[in-house]
């Protein structure tokens, strides 16, 4: 496995280019969270794993399967990786008010 720098890579522009939609689709695919907004609740997720928060087993499961975070089960520990940061970021870069 190579090393990926998401802040300097040209190519990522927006969070489509971190997460696509099919990856997104397959691991929201039979889940039910109330409303179909799944990059808010990537994003959400990201900043729960940054604060330290707990948050859903669901949730949990998704960010670590796409990589935005990574969990060590047996200390109960999760941490944002540097793919959920630049995750947060775009997210987040372009919104009024922020």
């Amino acid at each position: 496995m190579t090393h990926t720098c998401y802040r300097r890579d040209p190519k990522i522009n927006a969070v489509t280019d971190l997460v696509s939609d099919e990856q997104m689709q397959s691991c929201f695919a039979g889940t039910n969270f109330g409303h179909d907004d799944h990059r808010g609740l990537l994003a959400q997720g990201c900043i729960k794993a940054l604060a330290g928060w707990h948050q859903g087993h669901t949730i949990t499961c998704i960010l670590e399967e796409l990589r935005l975070i990574s969990w060590n089960r047996q200390k109960d520990k999760i941490k944002i990786s540097a793919k959920g940061r630049h995750y947060i970021w775009l997210a987040f870069k372009s919104r009024p008010g922020t």
